[in-house]
């Protein structure tokens, strides 16, 4: 098969879908690779490296003309005149953000697999890392844009031990994301909240963080209330896959907010979750202030760590691609439930329901 290592048009996006070492196993398995000029200078890949990998250097428009594209993000408006009918597009894409493009790929026949709605053993295997990613970097930007020159609070989130005390994290959901963002709020010496829903894993959740600052509380609108009025950093980590979460943290929890703490919606690739947040941010451009609150908005945060978060993305995809190519999409969907389940698009029709019934199109069940 013919795959097509896509550069990323998004702003600030340094990520890469393929390592040198992942062309080279793709060539070894018998398909050509092409990949595009510069795609991987973010992520400290050189051209010079994925030609010794045995990929061949193009340009962006040829690139696209591979039957199987793989990218790490969802295409750009201008990259849908490259649709067409057969082709393969791999990514994050979190389309639920994104009718027009949708609506474009259902134009063109176009099968879209996105690597967040993977569900493998009952875990989101591939979305797991960049959540973790995600996670992290939210507490550290928070922490940073509490500083007095942002506007923020004026405080440092580790305090000075015996004088002044460190800040305080409140996490919205348990997942993956969540538990990243707990780590590092940990390990700079905060106390942590961590808002969850389900029973089984705030069980869970208690276990694993017994006997440090954590308190696991349940998730309803009055503790969400209750809590995020103590946060300087508060982190929304709310993921329906597939789907547009609703917006659960409404404009009146923001204004009972500290003036000067931080908002970090790490659901923002998906639409978000909270009513202040009507739009994304940047990564060059990351901040707005409304309610006196600094709102972090990015939506492809690890991004901004382009070579770790390469890494982790490139060893959890290979296996896919591989098998695609393998047994072409057909077969591989076949024999593969995990596969299955991150095709959100195939030949031009919806098969994801939680992204038909966000966007209102219609959705057709996956039946190859």
């Amino acid at each position: 098969m013919q795959i097509a290592v896509i550069k990323e048009q998004k702003e600030g996006e340094g990520r890469v879908a393929a390592t040198p070492e992942n062309v080279q196993k793709m060539v070894d398995a018998g398909n050509e690779v092409l990949v595009e000029k510069d795609a991987g200078i973010g992520a400290g890949f050189s051209n010079e490296e994925f030609e010794k990998a045995g990929g061949k250097i193009v340009s962006h428009e040829d690139a696209w003309k591979a039957e199987l594209c793989i990218k790490v993000k969802e295409p750009d408006a201008e990259e849908y005149q490259y649709f067409d009918k057969g082709k393969i597009i791999w990514g994050f894409q979190h389309l639920a953000s994104s009718k027009p493009t949708v609506e474009a790929m259902m134009k063109a026949g176009v099968t879209a697999i996105g690597g967040e709605t993977i569900v493998k053993d009952g875990k989101l295997e591939l979305l797991a890392p960049m959540s973790q990613i995600a996670g992290r970097r939210s507490v550290i930007m928070g922490a940073y844009y509490l500083e007095a020159q942002h506007q923020g609070e004026g405080i440092l989130v580790s305090g000075i031990p015996g004088v002044i005390p460190a800040g305080h994290v409140v996490i919205f959901g348990g997942g993956n994301a969540a538990t990243g963002a707990a780590d590092t709020a940990l390990g700079l010496g905060c106390s942590v909240v961590i808002i969850e829903l389900n029973d089984d894993r705030i069980a869970q959740l208690e276990e694993q963080y017994k006997g440090k600052d954590v308190r696991v509380v349940k998730s309803n609108e009055e503790n969400l209330a209750k809590e995020i009025k103590d946060a300087d950093i508060f982190v929304s980590t709310i993921l329906i896959p597939g789907s547009k979460p609703p917006k659960l943290v409404k404009e009146y929890m923001v204004k009972s907010m500290k003036k000067g703490s931080v908002i970090a919606d790490i659901a923002i690739d998906q639409g978000g979750t909270v009513e202040t947040i009507d739009h994304p941010t940047t990564i060059d451009d990351p901040v707005f202030i409304k309610d006196g609150v600094i709102h972090y908005a990015v939506p492809n945060q690890p991004g901004a760590v382009p070579r770790t978060a390469t890494m982790a993305l490139a060893a959890g995809n290979l296996d896919y691609i591989l098998e695609i190519a393998d047994k072409g999409i057909e077969g591989a969907i076949k024999e593969d439930k995990a596969l299955a389940s991150g095709v959100n698009l195939y030949e031009g029709k919806v098969t994801n329901k939680g992204l038909a019934d966000s966007l209102d199109l219609p959705y057709t069940e996956l039946d190859v």
